[in-house]
């Protein structure tokens, strides 16, 4: 009885291990990392190095102190962002009451030092510098307060000296207590893995450092993560029990190496002028110099204007072509879910980019949601013009994050990038192994994880790239492309088709936004030029053709390409297959014209029909009863027509019918850039319709894109209605007092009727401000009574854009203090604001723009639009024939009169008035269409 009882236990434990193998706050299942890893647990990255570009990587926090094979996981530190630069000077001695102390007089720093327990210095020449918490008073982590002290005013000394070995060294006043003589030397991190953590009066210590010493620049810089972001796409990448708690990350045999390119003094943690390119130089340099692979993981991007012509991707073609062995995995971006919205320098096609998706256990278990199936995440962006992403990876997770951050649960692209990243180490972790003699190409092994990723029906191409990662299937086809010679035979290609939103036409792939136009005798190019990896002259091969989609007809079978001669390949679209209003996708492969049919390269043809709006359904379309499964989307492409200005979308459910709906819409113009996300329609809540008014749209093809919300518990079932309206304004002058009145036509076919109203809201001007590469740009101004708040707006051209990483701003106080914090995501539509606080007649700020240049020689002329908004807005008077009302017949023009006062106030004398007329429904009394209008005075 006793072995039965014996044998039932070791059971039950045994059965209780194997429900508890698959971790479920990081997905290592469904990619088959869990799998490789048992069957190979010596390929779990070691041998290989993971460099985390980011905002820095906490080293003392469990789960990145050590790789599976207990070696110190974080080697190397380094910060690019001038955010840990602190200068030191000249030190003299001085005793006092017996005591030594070292001190500069012209700064006050001094600090008690026994230099007989110092390593001995070689030349009895010391340096001072300090650590101030005020530096970190608008850090993201808002961990300022570093000693937990209740004050920010502390003041942290350091001496820094070279010592008898012919090492620099630190000695920092960690506990706060005015003597280094009780600190241990600190030395520059890659060298001795110093880390260490200010002493802190009660809980956890917020950060965890370490420090780099460079004496030609007089100045120590401290490494940490106060943005921790960078600390938990690292515990995706190669973590290892994380939390002492048995949850790993992909490969938690890789080292990491941390490269600080996120300044999180500054919004958002943004880069600055050439922290990205300083770091890829860097990673570059390290990739040459070890023998271990080096995988890039950079979760850090913006949006592109015109993809892969960006200053960073030109930097990132050549720096990849000269050193094909540095792997970089990206985010592809956050921009989601429209088409052409991959972000930049994910466009490149030297890099690889990650989609992100919610897998099912962690959509169950962090989320607390059942969810039918993995689902791409409604925010990844999506390809068009380039072919991004390359696959999907999860994109939620439970990861480190240093002390100070609340949560640990992030989704992102961000979070896919490094679990692609992890991806790559274990990968070339068991090629290291297996084929020792034989390096991979970065984009050979970019190939080998597109080939084999899995390709879900449900989605499309420009959603999913090559599809869901899958590291059994890529180790599998990575041992037979090399079994087979192909990393001798590969060879890259770059690809050209025609893309009409684009400067110059043209593109990676055949994107045309709006097809409505063609007539199906259209003949459309793919140009086709090898790039010579293989680094050979003499060169030919051929190539057959195939298609997977019956709209595109190929004109060719066959193609091939000799020596430096680029192919062309002929497409053209059978209108008979484009009737219905969608997203038409499709894919062409060519394989090598041999036994080994190898997959040579794709091309990728999209073309969107869109629905059309005219007088023959009064520019107003439904759809009823339309179903959307969790996490999952269906879209809508409208052609905003002509003469039209205001558009409304109704997102209704019938709430008769007592059909479940969580869902919302997003709405994405013509170039994929999002407009607005629309509250959730939770039938739950007893919620009817949600309902918004868009407002003097750039002409083009907009996109609907219906998102059945990730928590819903079941599928949605909703209406869907677009309508549009046409309030045309002749001329834009501002009114005067001797010019008060405005002419108004409709251009559509339906007579409307509308309540008006006015204000006039505040002031405005609008300039322009040159910005260079030597650092941040000050404005002081001034906020004064009468005036409720001032804001800030800016723009770039498409071409400046190209010239950034990043593009923040701030306003600060009179402190120093920033008060509010933004950036561009693109080009335009980021603003900052400021309020005078009540009972202060004035406040003084300071408005900085902190321009992130890939090269710092360049500059940008910025746009900026200021706004001065009063205290109460001031009504302004509209009326049609003396009356509050108007109805605009098609093509007739009404003139509306205008009375307004000019503002009591001396404070604008060159500033314009701005404000709006309002026209709202009779019957609703819903404002239906906002008219901007100017007043000079």
């Amino acid at each position: 009885m006793k072995v039965v009882n014996f044998l039932i236990i070791l059971f039950l434990l045994s059965s209780l291990s194997f429900a508890q193998e698959s971790q479920s706050f990081l997905a290592l299942k469904s990619t088959g990392v869990e799998n490789f890893i048992k069957q190979h647990p010596e390929y779990d990255g070691r041998g290989t190095i993971i460099i985390v570009l980011d905002t820095g990587v906490d080293m003392g926090i469990d789960g990145l102190v050590k790789t599976s094979s207990g070696e110190v996981k974080v080697i190397d530190v380094q910060d690019f962002t001038g955010e840990g630069d602190m200068n030191y000077y000249p030190a003299e001695k001085r005793t006092d009451n017996g005591k030594t102390y070292l001190g500069n007089t012209e700064k006050k720093f001094s600090v008690k030092a026994d230099i007989e327990k110092l390593i001995p210095s070689s030349d009895n020449n010391y340096f001072i510098g300090a650590f101030p918490e005020k530096h970190l008073i608008n850090s993201n982590s808002g961990s300022a307060d570093l000693n937990g002290n209740g004050s920010t005013d502390d003041v942290y000394y350091f001496i820094v000296y070279k010592t008898i070995s012919d090492y620099w060294v630190v000695y920092f006043d960690l506990n706060g207590n005015g003597d280094i003589s009780d600190e241990k030397p600190l030395r520059n991190y890659k060298e001795n893995f110093d880390a260490f953590t200010i002493e802190r009066v009660k809980g956890l210590t917020p950060l965890t450092m370490a420090l780099n010493i460079f004496p030609e620049e007089n100045k120590v810089v401290f490494f940490f993560d106060d943005g921790s972001h960078g600390t938990h796409c690292a515990g995706i990448a190669a973590g290892y029990n994380i939390g002492e708690a048995g949850i790993n990350g992909v490969a938690p045999g890789a080292n990491i190496i941390a490269l600080k390119i996120g300044h999180n003094n500054f919004p958002g943690g943004a880069t600055v002028n050439e922290s990205m390119k300083k770091a890829y130089l860097y990673a570059d340099k390290i990739s040459r110099e070890r023998k271990e692979p080096c995988i890039i993981s950079m979760s850090y991007g913006i949006g592109s204007e015109t993809e892969a012509r960006s200053e960073m991707e030109k930097f990132l073609a050549k720096l990849l072509k000269e050193n094909p062995y540095l792997y970089v995995s990206v985010s592809n971006g956050n921009e989601g879910p429209g088409i052409s919205s991959s972000g930049l320098p994910a466009s490149s096609n030297y890099v690889f980019s990650s989609g992100a998706v919610l897998a099912k256990e962690v959509a169950r278990d962090n989320y607390g949601n059942d969810l039918p199936n993995d689902v791409i995440l409604h925010f990844s962006s999506r390809g068009g013009e380039v072919s991004k992403p390359d696959v999907i990876s999860p994109g939620a997770a439970t990861s480190t994050v240093p002390n100070f951050t609340a949560a640990d649960k992030f989704w992102g692209t961000s979070m896919a990038c490094p679990y692609s990243a992890g991806v790559m180490s274990l990968l070339l972790s068991a090629s290291q192994k297996e084929f020792p003699d034989v390096k991979i190409p970065a984009q050979l092994l970019y190939k080998i994880i597109r080939e084999s990723a899995t390709y879900w029906k449900q989605y499309t191409v420009l959603d999913q790239g090559g599809g869901f990662i899958n590291v059994l299937n890529a180790y599998e086809l990575l041992k037979n492309y090399i079994k087979n010679g192909e990393h001798k035979k590969f060879e890259t290609y770059s690809i050209s088709s025609f893309a009409p939103n684009q400067p110059d036409n043209a593109a990676n792939n055949l994107y045309i936004r709006d097809g409505s136009y063609l007539t199906g005798d259209e003949v459309f190019s793919f140009t086709i030029k090898r790039e010579n990896f293989i680094n050979n002259d003499k060169f030919y091969r051929k190539y057959n053709l195939k298609t997977d989609a019956d709209w595109l007809k190929l004109i060719q079978k066959k193609t091939y390409i000799r020596n430096d001669q680029p192919a062309f390949v002929n497409v053209k679209p059978d209108k008979t297959k484009l009737q219905n209003a969608g997203l038409y996708t499709a894919k062409i492969i060519a394989t090598r014209d041999d036994a080994s049919s190898f997959p040579e390269f794709e091309m990728l043809a999209t073309i969107v029909i869109p629905y059309e709006f005219n007088s023959s359904n009064n520019y107003r379309m439904i759809w009823k009863d339309e179903i959307v499964q969790q996490g999952m989307i269906k879209r809508y492409f409208i052609k905003l027509p002509a003469g039209q200005n205001s558009m409304k979308i109704t997102l209704s459910r019938d709430k008769m019918s007592k059909k479940y709906s969580r869902c919302r819409y997003f709405l994405h113009n013509n170039d994929g850039i999002q407009v607005d996300v629309s509250p959730v329609l939770y039938s739950v809540n007893n919620d009817e319709k949600v309902e918004r008014y868009y407002f003097d749209l750039i002409p083009g093809i907009y996109e609907i894109v219906v998102d059945g919300f990730f928590l819903a518990s079941e599928p949605s079932t909703y209406n869907l209605e677009v309508e549009f309206s046409s309030i045309n304004r002749l001329g834009n002058e501002p009114l005067t007092e001797n010019n008060s009145a405005i002419e108004l036509v409709n251009y559509f076919k339906e007579p409307k009727s509308y309540n008006l109203s006015g204000e006039m809201i505040g002031f405005k001007k609008n300039y322009f401000v040159n910005v260079d590469g030597s650092g941040t740009l000050k404005i002081p101004f001034t906020l004064v009574k009468g005036q409720k708040s001032k804001e800030f707006s800016f723009e770039l051209t498409k071409e400046d854009f190209n010239k950034v990483t990043d593009f923040s701003f701030q306003i600060l106080d009179s402190t120093g203090k920033a008060v509010n914090k933004n950036a561009l995501t693109y080009r335009s539509g980021g603003e900052v604001s400021v309020e005078i606080p009540q009972g202060k007649d004035s406040i003084e700020c300071i408005l900085e723009l902190i321009p992130a240049f890939v090269n710092k020689d360049l500059s940008v002329k910025v746009i900026v639009e200021e706004k001065i908004y009063f205290n109460s807005p001031m009504p302004v008077e509209v009326k049609y024939s003396g009356k509050n009302s108007v109805t605009l017949y098609p093509n007739n023009l009404k003139r509306l009169d205008i009375k307004f006062s000019k503002p009591e106030t001396n404070y604008f004398a060159d500033y314009t008035g701005f404000g709006k007329i309002y026209f709202k429904s009779p019957s609703t009394n819903k404002i239906e269409y906002e008219l901007p209008i100017n007043f000079n005075y």
